[in-house]
């Protein structure tokens, strides 16, 4: 041991399991992976990518689609359209509280998905206005049946041939 060196317990242990517990007890509070901020903000920029890509194909072919079946090609753009709006409004909620939790103070980001709708946590909730739960609500309903009935025309028309 020369003069420089530090004592021998003036640096903590590299092994986090040494002080005694047999795991990470904040571990057991974290949500799985998949309700990760991360996740959620990947999954939603890939799915309004593939929601574009869908729609730009079904502009380019529009002229074969309309002689084919003109309100099927009318119920697939409005359920692409909705479903876009919904992505885009989606990720605009997450990023600006994003920001918003990374301008408070520890200026970071948290580890959990962000809740919207805030229908659970009465505490966010006063930050959404009842018109605003309407809309959202709605806008959900809206894609999630013209889903269903492209998905049935779609199935009534591969079945009859």
């Amino acid at each position: 041991m020369s003069l420089f060196d530090p004592p021998s317990g003036f640096f903590p242990p590299a092994d986090p399991d040494s002080r005694g517990l047999p795991s990470d007890p904040y571990l057991d509070y974290r949500p799985v992976f998949a309700r990760s901020l991360p996740i959620q903000i990947l999954v939603t920029g890939i799915t309004a990518t593939l929601v574009t890509i869908l729609l730009i194909q079904l502009i380019f072919s529009a002229p074969s689609h309309l002689r084919i079946a003109r309100t099927n090609f009318v119920l697939q753009i409005s359920a692409a359209l909705s479903l876009l709006a919904w992505e885009i409004a989606s990720l605009v909620l997450i990023l600006n509280a994003s920001a918003e939790q990374s301008s408070r103070w520890p200026f970071m980001l948290d580890y959990i998905a962000i809740d919207f709708p805030p229908l659970n946590n009465p505490q966010i909730r006063g930050r959404w206005s009842t018109a605003g739960l309407v809309s959202w609500l709605s806008l959900n309903a809206l894609v999630s049946v013209l889903t269903q009935v492209c998905h049935f025309l779609f199935a009534l028309t591969t079945h009859r041939k």
